[in-house]
């Protein structure tokens, strides 16, 4: 029993873990009663803490995916629900719910309030669009999302990164109106999903304020770039090159830890941060970024959506909605 984990990316290995055992469940790789390793045996096998494998296992036995027999072992649970059972599972959750409430001393009268105005929030936002938003490097899907989420207007955005989809196509649902991505992008999606007619490629581009930063570097510049993806660090850094002339580019470090970017940024004379970056980092560390940019230049990088794919992109989602209403 192999399960491939990825340590480099920014998402946890115990939610990785849970992903990639709940997929091999669902698609009948691991089927019901399959015995899973222990916790001990699957932490040496994967090289990661017990705490790991625990915590994933925990999550796993939540969602009903798995169930722990005392003195046997953890067995796959997981199979599609009857009718009567999700029954069962719904009236169930409904008396959890109400037994809290009258925990908190809510009336039945202020209990049917409060279930209204949430059937109809949730009824809101089932019926606004469902777009996916796929992008190679958190810095730049940030970016992105924040330029749509005011384009598209009234609209359920979910981010992915392009590796994530990948290994786990499933995380775009099927009933998603509109896949939002590069045209680079697209040409990897196109292999991994089924739903290649609801792929919308915008095409991105660095703002002219961020080339000109870089045009003004004076030549024997030696330039640092932190980011908070080693993705990003790439990509970014032979920009740099298209757009400086003798210039010194640094190899890029992340935004993690405040000494070794102190260390870092004493070696450099100007500075590349996507934009936005602060938002992840700490006190500390935006004190340095501050201290840093008093004396240096501080070039903040930023992608935006070209203005013929926005178009697009717009017409698009107008024509979602119109269908929608017919």
């Amino acid at each position: 029993m192999s399960f491939q984990l990825h340590p480099e990316q920014d998402i946890p290995l115990f939610r990785q873990l849970v992903d990639v055992i709940l997929a091999q469940i669902k698609s009948g790789t691991l089927p019901a009663d399959t015995r899973l390793p222990t916790v001990k045996d699957l932490a040496e096998q994967m090289e990661v803490a017990r705490g790991t494998v625990k915590r994933a296992y925990d999550e796993l036995e939540r969602c009903g995916a798995i169930r722990k027999a005392q003195g046997r072992g953890t067995f796959v649970c997981y199979q599609p629900a009857s009718s009567d059972s999700r029954k069962e599972r719904a009236m169930a959750a409904i008396d959890r719910m109400l037994d809290t409430m009258d925990e908190l001393d809510f009336s039945l009268a202020e209990v049917n309030i409060f279930l209204n105005l949430k059937l109809r929030e949730r009824s809101e936002s089932r019926n606004a669009l469902k777009i996916a938003v796929v992008e190679c490097n958190p810095e730049t899907l940030s970016q992105l999302l924040e330029q749509l989420y005011p384009a598209v207007g009234p609209a359920d955005l979910h981010a992915h990164l392009l590796a994530d989809i990948q290994q786990y196509p499933y995380r775009i649902d099927e009933d998603m109106d509109l896949i939002v991505t590069s045209a680079e992008h697209a040409e990897v999606l196109k292999d991994v999903i089924s739903q290649q007619e609801k792929l919308t490629k915008v095409a991105l581009r660095l703002t002219p304020q961020s080339v000109v930063q870089l045009l003004r570097l004076p030549a024997g510049t030696r330039l640092g770039i932190l980011c908070r993806s080693p993705r990003f660090g790439q990509l970014i850094r032979a920009v740099c090159a298209t757009y400086t002339e003798d210039v010194d580019i640094a190899a890029p470090v992340l935004s993690e830890d405040p000494d070794e970017v102190a260390t870092y940024l004493s070696g450099v004379t100007a500075l590349l941060i996507p934009d936005g970056l602060e938002k992840y980092c700490t006190r500390p560390m935006t004190e340095r970024l501050r201290a840093f940019s008093a004396k240096h230049p501080l070039i903040r990088c930023r992608y935006q959506v070209d203005e013929g794919s926005m178009i697009y992109l717009k017409d698009r989602v107008e024509h979602l909605r119109e269908r929608e209403r017919i």
